[in-house]
């Protein structure tokens, strides 16, 4: 029974991680297709408004597959997903950018966040 459950499980993830890593190969190849383009607006889309949490959430998996996929460990897939999430959402990277600045002059709570949307929403 016990084998049994294993099994299925173990197909089961095998599955999802196959059509995982299909879907990732299918929309990369469209953006790197198209890379003045594409770029262009979404690099100036996210700068004024943050992508939603389901969003960042399918951005983070499809790096991770990238990196599993690419044989990665340690702190080098940790630095490959990073970078890849950077690239997709550069507001992420920017948001980051303005906390710790705000953070640093010792702005905390309302005021930091306040801070943050300013910051971001300046450049």
């Amino acid at each position: 029974m016990t084998r049994k459950l294993l099994s299925a499980t173990v197909a089961a993830l095998f599955a999802l991680s196959s059509a995982t890593v299909v879907f990732a190969q299918t929309t990369t190849p469209a953006t790197t297709a198209t890379p003045a383009p594409a770029t262009t607006p979404s690099t100036s889309a996210p700068s004024s408004t943050m992508p939603s949490k389901d969003e960042i959430k399918t951005a983070r998996q499809a790096c991770r597959q990238d990196a599993t996929g690419q044989g990665l460990k340690g702190q080098a897939r940790k630095d490959a997903v990073k970078s890849c999430l950077q690239q997709k959402y550069p507001v992420l990277a920017k948001r980051k950018t303005c906390h710790d600045e705000g953070a640093a002059k010792g702005l905390e709570k309302k005021a930091l966040r306040d801070y943050v949307k300013q910051c971001i929403t300046a450049s």
